[in-house]
């Protein structure tokens, strides 16, 4: 992937996701499940990293960083929630945004994840959490948009 260039990256306006992303600013580590090629020296190395989930869903999450994984590289993805819990799941790259935002396209640098696998009191604990941040920032944009209606 040339320097900036994104693999399956959607477009502003790409109505693909099917389901409600919920912003979010979560602390997360991501580790590579196969081991990487350095292109410099040839050898293998796994890829462990500090990281922030920009948005969530039941089944994905888009996760901000300057050094995007290849598209179809399998992680074990840890999401530190903000009650102290912490969720952890295998997932997979779907898409990688390499690029910084520009005018033009404000969109910021990282990749998507699907969820593959995790254990079920995990995703229990994380559906639970995107339900509840989600409908904060429902119900926050109804009482935004009704006090700029009473202006």
């Amino acid at each position: 992937m040339a320097d900036g260039e994104s693999v399956s990256d959607p477009g502003p306006g790409d109505d693909s996701k099917r389901e409600i992303r919920t912003n979010v600013s979560l602390p997360a580590r991501i580790t590579t499940v196969s081991p990487l090629l350095d292109p410099a020296t040839g050898k293998s190395f796994y890829r462990a990293s500090e990281e922030l989930c920009e948005n969530i869903s039941p089944s994905g999450a888009f996760v901000m960083t300057r050094e995007p994984l290849p598209q179809g590289e399998r992680i074990l993805l840890e999401i530190d929630l903000p009650d102290g819990e912490e969720v952890a799941t295998l997932g997979r790259v779907c898409w990688a945004r390499a690029r910084p935002p520009t005018a033009d396209d404000p969109r910021l640098p990282g990749f998507g994840i699907e969820f593959l696998e995790g254990s079920r009191k995990n995703y229990d604990l994380f559906e639970r959490y995107v339900e509840e941040t989600t409908r904060e920032q429902l119900a926050e944009a109804e009482n935004s948009d009704s006090k700029e209606g009473q202006g």
